[in-house]
């Protein structure tokens, strides 16, 4: 809330009303004008805070400002949230490392190259050194070799135990978490914030880091980055993760290939096993220094 003083409020009045609040277990922000004060309240404010607050001397008014969201706020959890399970753990020490398998053949976007060759058949089969296999599809496999498969998409048939709440090109931080919000809301699963990048005019993305500041500041969430929808190029793509866990994403979905190596992927932004596996080594490199 915010109580707005009398105009020339002395200030001994001022300061009871500061001692009052405080003593009731709130933060108090002061901001002084030429002729008022007012006095920002933290807290979780009752009914009968705010009647007491009206009735103090030289009190002109009090403004309860509710808040954009609760169960996503950091005021509701001050401790960061880390959602765990057999797809890994997300918001843990170091960074989830997820992959987007482009090759397995079936509906998937990048269908076509058949299954997986046995040149890298054994390590897609082991998984390592990846966390989680997640998947665009309407029809979610339940895994991916030995990584559990979490759909990317709210339209996809198979329930999930993550949802990922993905940040549209327009939205600030507060609209974004607002709709985190909601999930928690309706406590069917764990919720995952999904940034994947601001859009210029020409269709171009690019990596919101402010964005990830900002919620991370306002949410106790993890956030996870979609490597391959911002960086739209296979070359960009290790920048784009070392930019995100640098800047202090829980982790990343890496686009890979896992058909056969003799056929290309039809799908931008897709590493090659090898390449998207030294850069997951990079990645806990980056996230191990970000986190000293």
């Amino acid at each position: 809330m915010v109580i707005v003083m009398e105009p020339n409020a002395p200030e001994p009045a001022v300061e009871a009303v500061i001692s009052f609040l405080v003593g009731a277990g709130f933060d108090v922000h002061r901001s002084s004008g030429q002729t008022r004060t007012l006095l920002g309240v933290v807290g979780d404010v009752t009914q009968e805070h705010v009647a007491v607050a009206k009735d103090l001397e030289w009190v002109a008014d009090v403004v309860r400002v509710s808040e954009p969201f609760r169960l996503a706020s950091r005021r509701f959890r001050e401790a960061s949230s880390v959602v765990e399970g057999p797809w890994g753990i997300i918001g843990g020490e170091r960074p989830w490392i997820a992959i987007e398998p482009i090759g397995l053949g079936g509906d998937d976007a990048g269908g076509g190259g058949g299954p997986a060759s046995s040149e890298n058949g054994y390590a897609i089969a082991a998984g390592r050194p990846f966390d989680a296999a997640v998947s665009r599809a309407r029809v979610v496999p339940e895994s991916v070799g030995s990584l559990t498969c979490l759909p990317l998409s709210v339209h996809a048939a198979s329930p999930s135990q993550v949802k990922f709440v993905e940040r549209s090109p327009s939205w600030g931080a507060n609209k974004w978490i607002g709709a985190a919000e909601r999930e928690l809301e309706r406590r069917e699963a764990s919720v995952v914030l999904l940034e994947a990048g601001g859009e210029y005019p020409n269709g171009a993305r690019t990596l919101e880091v402010a964005a990830i500041a900002r919620a991370k500041i306002r949410t106790h969430l993890p956030i996870v980055v979609d490597v391959a929808s911002i960086a739209q190029r296979t070359r960009y793509s290790a920048a784009v993760a070392c930019a995100a866990i640098g800047a202090g994403a829980d982790g990343v979905i890496l686009r890979v290939w896992v058909g056969r190596p003799d056929v290309p992927s039809s799908v931008p932004a897709t590493l090659r096993w090898d390449a998207a596996v030294a850069l997951a080594d990079r990645l806990r490199e980056v996230g191990a220094a970000v986190r000293r």
